[in-house]
């Protein structure tokens, strides 16, 4: 059982240049992963490209596999990690099938869609898919109060997370929550790590376990609300990969 009293910031000078590939959440893009750029990788951060109505996150996910290579320089001879906050771990695990991916570090996220707690669950199930687009862009008013109720963030990347939300295709919004929920996940055959905060109130936490970091007190975004165990966790994980441990 992983300790997080044992974790810290780890210094490495003799690991081989490994490629990151950070993948935001729902409602999010590329300036989400701004806490995790401080790692000794190369982080590729990408933003996601629109979602098809009634796309399986599966199909969703072999397109987004194309695009990233198309557009991104993915070495696959380097050492090659996913990490996912929330909706991108479950693009992360999917994307594990095309990639040849040393490891998974999923931050927030589910495991299948099963483990959305029950009042998003069922607005993602029976709400959201037929709510006009109009609808979320007026939903802009309630990005604030929203965060400072679930994510225990700091005001700013509370104010971050109103500009990302402003910018996203209100399209992309509801597409990919529909698709997070109906999701069955998919084993996971490669080493990973996830990483959750105590009280989140959007997926259900994990008990503590070999694979599994719970952070007290941390809410969904602990990413960015505790960037410090956060990235010790995952400078670990990859240390321990690299060593052939996990």
């Amino acid at each position: 059982m992983m300790d997080i009293r044992s974790i810290g910031v780890i210094q490495h000078s003799s690991l081989p240049n490994i490629q990151l590939l950070i993948l935001p959440g729902l409602g999010g893009d590329h300036r989400m992963a701004h806490s995790q750029l401080t790692l000794p990788y190369e982080c590729i951060t990408p933003d996601y490209t629109p979602f098809e109505k009634g796309e399986s996150l599966v199909d969703y996910s072999y397109r987004f596999f194309a695009h990233i290579l198309n557009v991104h320089t993915i070495d696959l001879n380097r050492p090659f990690f996913i990490a996912g906050y929330s909706l991108g771990s479950a693009v992360g695990i999917e994307l594990s099938k095309y990639l040849r991916v040393r490891g998974l570090i999923l931050i927030g996220g589910p495991m299948n869609g099963r483990e959305i707690r029950l009042l998003p669950r069922l607005f993602g199930k029976y709400v959201c898919w037929w709510l006009p687009l109009w609808v979320y862009r007026a939903a802009e008013i309630f990005v604030a109060p929203v965060m400072r109720m679930v994510s225990g963030i700091s005001k700013h990347e509370i104010r971050l997370a109103g500009v990302m939300y402003h910018e996203l295709a209100r399209g992309l919004f509801r597409e990919a929550y529909r698709s997070l929920v109906e999701w069955p996940g998919a084993p996971v055959d490669l080493p990973y790590i996830r990483i959750h905060g105590e009280l989140d109130q959007i997926i259900t936490c994990p008990k503590p376990g070999e694979h599994i970091l719970v952070i007290p007190r941390a809410k969904h975004l602990v990413g960015q609300a505790r960037p410090v165990p956060v990235n010790g966790a995952i400078q670990e994980f990859i240390t321990r990969v690299m060593a052939g441990e996990a």
